[in-house]
């Protein structure tokens, strides 16, 4: 997969791209001389021998090599060979908020690719090209459009619409905000009239399928829970992780972690089961004097990924005590705590590549009364049972953000590690400039500027079959 920076001023060169290096990987001919041989040819290879030459293609061409015949579109669609048809990450949506028009709301325009994006925009709106494109993605019914998506294969085609009309156009459908994606599906979220309360859509881009999903019923306002107020709690918030693995099910779960003053809870959805429960057993882990503390997690930005059909989240401790990481089920039952030892530093980052586990830690040396982070790390969990975390990488903060110490969540946020390379992508927040690093060149490349109010910044991987549970169309 080819990552190119166009911005000015960029610290790196840009990637060659994958389908100019590797012939296997170019577009297949459908025409010209010798087109009906080459097609004979084509459809008398064993099913085996097939997805063998179409796992080397990118997604893009993938998706378009399913309108040859029935048999491609169904061999592609098998989510059975899903596993030898892996689809890797091919940009990001970030800034995807639609509102009412007289509701606040962050950035506006649209960045459909590397090279359209703006190259010297500001850090509070975008590019002058995105602001002079924003009375464009304006309803005619008065509604507000936003929503940005990052093409990392460069000046290709858009791969799908930001604006995500297929979902603006349906009635009822408003106040969407995007929260977190998974496998090819995206997680939105809608706040009710009075704002205490959450709905979903999950949708695929690809396909453009969506499904609603109801609240789950709990109430930021802590005065409809009948327990003792606790002042140091901390405000109300909810986080809510997306769940799908298409080579395991066609069904997801939400994992809904809700917090306010007087109590904290874990609430699960399945769309098979098409209802929300409760895990009351799991709730003595994040209550006031349990293990764990669900507002600090939930708060920290950290994050979550799946790995080994388990949701990983860093979770932080109710006391004193170094951080832990937590493999949840669809149903919200911790599977299994991995311990993290503290002289590897503070972690600030879970995720998954090349088939393992990994975990970003900051750490620094003191100065004076306080201790400044001054370098990033990168851990790989090469034993998964053992628990033996291998150091992979380290940088110092200087290098890779020109600013000798910085702090995560004020100054910078992590986005994602890649799947299949080794790129770790991050948000900084001074000019609001999405980075990538990569740690085999040592080199950073400035991707796009995000401006102020991108909100959640989300990774895709297109997945182009259809799921029955996403029964709505566009």
């Amino acid at each position: 997969m080819a990552l190119q920076a166009t911005e000015q001023g960029s610290r790196g060169r840009p990637l060659p791209s994958a389908a100019d290096t590797d012939p296997i990987r170019r577009p297949l001919a459908l025409g010209g001389a010798g087109c009906s041989f080459k097609r004979a040819v084509v459809a008398g290879l064993p099913d085996d021998a097939l997805v063998e030459i179409l796992s080397r293609l990118p997604a893009k061409y993938l998706c378009l090599s399913k309108c040859v015949s029935k048999a491609w579109r169904y061999l592609i669609a098998d989510r059975l060979r899903c596993r030898k048809l892996p689809l890797t990450l091919e940009g990001f949506f970030y800034g995807c908020e639609y509102r009412d028009r007289k509701a606040p709301f962050g950035n506006e325009g649209c960045c459909d690719s590397l090279s359209d994006r703006c190259s010297e925009g500001s850090a509070e709106g975008g590019s002058e090209d995105d602001k002079e494109g924003s009375s464009k993605n304006n309803d005619r019914g008065g509604r507000e459009v936003c929503g940005h998506f990052i093409n990392l294969l460069g000046k290709s085609a858009p791969l799908v619409d930001p604006s995500f009309s297929f979902l603006r156009k349906q009635p009822g459908i408003n106040n969407l905000t995007l929260l977190d994606s998974c496998n090819g599906l995206l997680l939105f979220g809608q706040t009710s009239a009075f704002g205490d309360t959450t709905s979903y859509i999950v949708c695929n881009p690809a396909t453009e399928h969506w499904v609603p999903v109801p609240s789950s019923g709990f109430s930021s306002n802590p005065l409809e829970y009948d327990e003792d107020s606790d002042e140091d709690a901390g405000e109300s918030c909810v986080w809510t992780c997306l769940i799908f693995d298409p080579v395991i099910s066609p069904h997801f779960q939400l994992i809904e972690f809700c917090h306010n003053p007087e109590v904290d809870m874990v609430l699960t959805y399945s769309s098979e089961a098409e209802r929300w429960d409760d895990r009351p057993r799991e709730r003595r882990r994040w209550k006031k004097g349990g293990q764990w503390d669900l507002h600090r997690t939930a708060s920290s930005m950290r994050g979550s990924t799946l790995f080994n059909k388990l949701l990983h989240l860093i979770v932080s401790p109710s006391s004193i005590g170094p951080e832990l990481i937590a493999a949840i089920d669809g149903k919200g039952k911790t599977r299994k705590v991995l311990h993290w030892d503290q002289n590897h530093g503070f972690p600030v980052f879970v995720g998954q590549s090349k088939g393992l586990l990994h975990c970003l830690s900051v750490s620094g040396h003191p100065d004076g009364n306080s201790c400044p982070m001054t370098e990033l790390s990168v851990w790989v969990l090469e034993n998964y049972d053992a628990e033996e975390w291998k150091l992979k990488h380290t940088v110092s903060f200087s290098e890779l953000f020109g600013k000798k110490s910085c702090h995560f969540g004020s100054d910078y946020n992590v986005i994602t590690i890649h799947p299949d390379q080794n790129l770790v992508f991050f948000v900084q927040h001074w000019d609001y400039k999405l980075i990538s690093y990569d740690i085999d060149r040592k080199e950073v490349c400035a991707l796009c500027t995000v401006g102020g109010y991108y909100g959640f910044i989300a990774p895709y991987a297109p997945y182009f079959s259809e799921t029955p549970v996403l029964s709505k169309k566009r």
